[in-house]
């Protein structure tokens, strides 16, 4: 019989769980991989893409989609997840940038909730970079109705949110202009309100960088899905307040 997943807003921290020992079909990202995203980066343009687009789908996007497929089976399933997994949850490369012809120098995929648009809510991302894989919660636009319920209701429960995973975590801010802003600290917590004035989003994650990634291979799951469990706590407030 078929049962409807829980709302991640429900689940507690302690309650997530993973599969032991765990089901892996990902056998981790060959240098390849960051090679050709360096290329792209060196020149983010779509004949450069047309020129790495068989070695970004052999060692980016198909490997992707294992690590994909493992993050489902190893966790969101176990814990019965209503996650959006499979449609639109990939990015491109190419910009919709009206025929300039410019490209993203990364990939990356996001679980959102069932029955919303990815870029309409808040995401639990993966994104590999020619430096290395960056992991976490992002909430902000595009995502205008759950970004503004979050920076209106993070100030008063920042404490409680943000203080146990900030010496855990990276978290972010990202000002309208300027270079995203690292917060951490009793200050910050306080001016937590003045922070997010006018902010386009906030992010809360971990990352490892291209020797690590290499290094762990296939583990690099096991790395994803606890950075994702530090973060829980601001994922789950955002699901709870949008």
């Amino acid at each position: 019989m078929w049962l409807p997943g829980r709302n991640p807003a429900e689940v507690a921290p302690e309650e997530l769980t993973a599969l032991v020992p765990p089901v892996r079909t990902f056998e981790g990202f060959a240098p390849e991989a960051f090679e050709a995203l360096a290329r792209l980066k060196s020149r983010p343009h779509i004949e450069q893409y047309r020129q790495e687009k068989p070695a970004l789908r052999r060692y980016v996007q198909e490997p992707f989609r294992r690590l994909r497929d493992d993050l489902v089976v190893n966790w969101v399933l176990p814990n019965a997840l209503a996650l959006e997994t499979e449609r639109n949850v990939f990015s491109r490369f190419l910009k919709n940038d009206f025929g300039a012809g410019g490209c993203y120098a990364h990939y990356w995929m996001a679980f959102y909730r069932q029955g919303r648009r990815r870029l309409a809510d808040v995401q639990l991302i993966v994104s590999l970079h020619a430096d290395g894989l960056r992991v976490g919660v992002y909430a902000g636009e595009p995502a205008r109705t759950v970004w503004r319920a979050v920076r209106a209701r993070l100030p008063e429960a920042g404490v409680s949110v943000l203080e146990p995973i900030i010496p855990l975590l990276q978290v972010k801010i990202y000002p309208r202009k300027g270079e995203a802003r690292l917060i951490g600290g009793e200050d910050d917590l306080q001016r937590l309100s003045v922070l997010l004035r006018g902010a386009e989003g906030i992010w809360a994650g971990r990352s490892l960088s291209r020797t690590a990634v290499l290094r762990q291979g296939p583990e690099v799951v096991d790395w994803i899905l606890e950075t994702w469990r530090l973060a829980w706590p601001l994922y789950r407030f955002c699901c709870a307040v949008s």
